[in-house]
């Protein structure tokens, strides 16, 4: 219904809407077929006049006369036309009342066709309607070329394909339509109407190309003689990408094979990031001149190249297992702690603070398993045990609890674990070198224990939850060996154990 009303304001602007037939004149049979042209886009009325051409052009001979193309064309097909408007008014009853109307007028199909041109060239959307059976289609094509792109909508209504009959003397030549390869001769095909660029390509024999501008349902014979040559050249090259050229002139990528003219050529390969290779070829009558060549990169190309297989070869490990040496040093001197049992004197300490005023730093040996996948990962598991590398002041506040001997210090050893698990970790590889963030939970223990013979209390314990962040470098060295550096902070989040700052150095190995 849309496309219906669009169509008959067309029809009113153009035509002035045509006074109906009298009740009961029978209708002429629909024979002709109406295209209307609109822009696509505001501001770019031009593509209008351009359009109508365009399709007028397209259409074959045998068709041109059944074809109303344009609004000034509409005009001139209405003049003494009258339309049935008994649909319309409502004394008969019709499916489509403004299909009915068009059918009246002898309009066998009508075909709304938009146009416009943006950043991907030239945009046809077009719509058919059939006002007997109401049927209808629609298509929408682009292209850079402007009649490529509009035989590609109107070949969705109408037969505009041309035949291609190729046939090469010799046979078995290689085809390519418009660059792309499409069969070897004998061969057929159909194409679109409008310019195409025809290639034949044999081995021995020089490569012949023909451009033609080939119209609707043209029936178009090539027959060419592909002219043997005395001598072949067969080049390939590596990586993939490198350009071939013979006196300067493009021929292929990678491989040729084809015929030749006989003498000197300098055959030169070109890739970037890679030397270019050059050579003065000797090309005798008869003869088959081969080259076969691997392009030498620069020595930033180098350098890319093996960081980019380090890098590769670094990502494809996707599990590890690290030992470390760590030093973890507390980032305030309180600790809360609990006797591991009751002593005598410290039966009712349970929640006192102690101050460390050392230098509060433990040594540890630490172990991590983790799996990773392109750049994101996992620390499955990972456990490290810490001890003071030397003895530890604490002292009790004065007056701290009943019982507690007020402002008594003593002399002090310390051991800590620490256990972590299924933190998410993120990772940026460059070569050799892998750099990792990861963040999560982490289960801390203390134990303090009073150094000396005749100690006063059995020892004090604290437990603790912290929330840790950790940043890691790896360097591999040999296959999946490799030396890492991190640093890690935590939190406290039970206010039992003060907050760590933590240096580690580790020896690793993925897989």
């Amino acid at each position: 219904m849309f496309v219906a009303c669009l169509l008959s304001v067309g029809l009113a602007l153009t035509a002035g809407a045509a006074p109906g037939v009298p009740p009961g004149t029978p209708a002429a049979a629909p024979t002709h077929t109406l295209w209307l042209v609109q822009p696509l886009y505001p501001g770019q009325d031009a593509l209008v006049k351009r359009t109508e051409a365009g399709i007028a052009a397209l259409i074959p001979p045998d068709l041109k006369e059944g074809q109303v193309i344009g609004r000034e064309a509409l005009a001139g097909f209405l003049k003494g036309r009258r339309g049935d408007l008994a649909c319309v008014s409502g004394d008969a009853r019709c499916r489509e009342p403004m299909e009915a109307y068009l059918g009246s007028l002898g309009l066998e199909r009508v075909v709304l066709v938009q146009a416009g041109q943006d950043d991907a060239g030239y945009r046809f959307r077009a719509v058919s309607v059939r006002p007997d059976s109401g049927a209808r289609a629609q298509a929408e094509t682009a292209n850079p070329a402007f009649e490529k792109a509009l035989a590609g909508v109107l070949v969705k209504f109408l037969t505009l394909n041309a035949t291609v009959d190729a046939v090469t003397e010799p046979p078995g030549a290689t085809v390519f339509l418009d660059g792309v390869k499409v069969g070897t001769t004998p061969f057929q095909t159909e194409v679109l109407p409008g310019e195409h660029t025809f290639r034949f390509e044999l081995a021995s024999h020089l490569p012949k190309e023909e451009t033609r501008v080939v119209a609707s349902r043209e029936q178009v014979k090539l027959r060419p003689a592909l002219e043997k040559v005395p001598a072949r050249l067969v080049v390939k090259a590596l990586p993939e990408g490198t350009r071939i050229l013979v006196d300067g002139k493009p021929v292929g990528t990678d491989a040729v094979d084809q015929g030749i003219q006989p003498g000197t050529r300098t055959l030169s390969l070109l890739l970037e990031g890679y030397l270019p290779h050059e050579v003065k070829a000797e090309i005798a009558p008869g003869a088959t001149y081969t080259l076969e060549h691997t392009m030498k990169p620069t020595s930033m190309q180098a350098f890319k190249l093996a960081m980019r297989r380090r890098q590769q070869a670094t990502m494809a490990r996707q599990s590890y297992l690290e030992g470390s040496f760590e030093m973890l040093s507390l980032t305030s001197a309180t600790l809360e702690l609990k006797p591991t049992k009751a002593t005598e004197g410290l039966k009712d300490f349970r929640t006192s603070g102690l101050r460390a005023p050392g230098s509060r730093r433990l040594m540890g040996l630490g172990v991590e398993y983790g799996r990773y996948g392109q750049n994101f990962g996992v620390m499955l598991a990972g456990a490290t045990y810490y001890t003071t590398g030397d003895v530890w002041t604490v002292g009790f506040p004065p007056n701290a609890e009943p019982g507690a001997p007020p402002g008594e210090q003593f002399d002090t050893r310390v051991r800590a674990l620490s256990v972590r698990a299924l933190q998410p970790q993120l990772r940026y590889v460059v070569g050799p070198v892998s750099f990792a963030v990861q963040a999560g939970l982490e289960f801390k223990g203390m134990l303090v224990e009073e150094s000396g013979d005749t100690p006063a209390f059995d020892g004090l314990y604290a437990l603790d939850l912290h929330a840790t962040g950790q940043a890691t470098a790896r360097v591999f060295l040999y296959e999946g060996l490799y030396l890492s550096a991190g640093y890690q902070h935590g939190f406290t989040l039970l206010k039992k154990i003060a907050g760590t700052s933590n240096l580690r150095g580790g020896l690793g190995y993925a897989f």
